[in-house]
């Protein structure tokens, strides 16, 4: 994984944790009904798989992409009891009219490391505590209990996915902000599993250009 390298304790030539493994071991896994209990799939940035038309990717090459991972698994004997929750990191901007919201800072403690004339360091800004959220981004929770056509209006950031595993298993709270998260138990019908038989996605045209220099 690109990004652990950029840490002294996994920077080459230092090996990564085992439990860093390709995504074709997530594949098996899935048709082994052999799945961790959690797990995290990175696509990479700049791996032509990612969210950034910006840089001259097809964002339906990564719509594939995703597709291919989250079809495996509605296919595989490990649907009967996962949640794959797809989200990324492209937020608001231009199109979005909701503002960041407020939210709790994780630790207490304010940021450490401003640099001279930083607007949190000149009367302050909108931000300058951790005390609000980003813009938004987008979220699918894909599961046989995903309650049908649901779209939920509870303001909540990435740290309720930490909440909804640390609910399954029972664990601490990592930081005050995932402590006051919502656990994401709305999204779910656990009693009737609404898609316990997996939808079939209709297929994808790959064959268009869609990026910020060229739209069909």
């Amino acid at each position: 994984m690109h990004y652990l390298t950029q840490f002294k304790a996994y920077a080459p030539p230092k090996p990564l944790p085992a439990t860093v493994v390709p995504v074709s071991e997530y594949l098996s896994d899935v048709q082994a009904g052999a799945l961790p209990s959690v797990g995290f799939i990175e696509a990479g940035y700049m791996s032509n798989r990612d969210e950034h038309p910006s840089s001259g990717t097809n964002v339906q090459t990564g719509a594939a992409y995703a597709s291919s991972l989250i079809n495996a698994l509605m296919a595989s004997p490990s649907w009967k009891d996962s949640v794959f929750i797809l989200t990324y990191d492209e937020p608001g901007g231009l199109y979005d009219h909701v503002p960041p919201q407020p939210t709790v800072n994780p630790d207490g403690i304010a940021p450490l490391d401003l640099q001279p004339g930083d607007v949190c360091s000149t009367g302050g800004g909108a931000n300058c505590d951790f005390n609000h959220t980003g813009f938004r981004v987008p979220l699918l929770v894909v599961s046989p209990f995903t309650k049908n056509s649901y779209v939920s209006h509870t303001v909540a950031d990435y740290t309720a996915i930490l909440k909804l595993i640390e609910t399954r298993f029972n664990l601490s709270p990592l930081t005050k902000r995932d402590a006051a998260q919502m656990d994401m138990t709305e999204f779910f019908d656990f009693q009737n599993a609404p898609w316990s038989t997996p939808p079939t996605p209709p297929a994808q045209s790959t064959g268009g250009v869609c990026n910020a220099q060229v739209l069909q």
